[in-house]
């Protein structure tokens, strides 16, 4: 269904829609509505998208106190069960392909803020492909390559040698390199292929 003026439903569901507040039934048919080539919703959810960026980075961020922090340390560690690991998604016998939904694996964290969901595993070549997301503000440790690395940025800002890098950038590293700087500012999230295992220098 398409549109030649802004409706009030419309434009209510285009501002929940950015804000994440749609169940899944509702995101879908939306998103259709959106597929189907509604340019006044899209440019609706494009605006409210841009103003939900901005309250993000309008709150003043604060950092907790050593005694928060360690009492919520312990508490996570006390209540959350520990994460099963998501069985391997099938390989299609005929096509030998795999598909996998986001929801299927989870977020795991391997350093304060730094994330990681491991899609596959080349045996043969010892390349993982994996996303990782990194919270504002975090590094990681300066590190050599056993392998080649590459990396393309999905969203935020990366840091590479203090080379900054956003969305729809590609950055590469032979075997044998070093990453003296990796940081983010903002936060980022980005597909990676790499050796499962790095060298650690600090």
């Amino acid at each position: 269904m398409k549109h030649s003026e802004a409706e009030d439903e419309f434009t209510e569901t285009a501002a929940l829609y950015a804000l994440g507040m749609l169940d899944e039934k509702e995101a879908r048919v939306f998103e259709t509505h959106l597929v189907e080539g509604c340019e006044l919703c899209s440019r609706e959810v494009t605006a409210y998208e841009s103003v939900v960026v901005d309250l993000g980075f309008a709150a003043e961020m604060e950092t907790p106190s050593q005694g928060t922090r360690e009492r919520l340390s312990a508490r996570i560690a006390s209540e959350a069960p520990p994460a099963a690991e998501a069985p391997e998604p099938a390989l299609s016998s005929s096509h030998k392909t795999r598909s996998i939904r986001t929801e299927e694996l989870a977020w795991h964290e391997v350093n304060a803020g730094i994330f990681i969901k491991r899609l596959s595993v080349d045996e043969g070549s010892g390349l993982a492909t994996s996303l990782v997301k990194m919270a504002p503000g975090k590094r990681l440790a300066r590190h050599r390559h056993s392998g080649p690395e590459q990396l393309f940025i999905l969203e935020g800002d990366c840091y590479i040698q203090d080379v900054r890098l956003g969305p729809g950038d590609y950055h590469r590293a032979e075997e044998g390199s070093i990453h003296d700087t990796t940081y983010t500012v903002g936060g980022t999230t980005f597909l990676l292929i790499a050796p499962v295992t790095y060298e650690f220098l600090d």
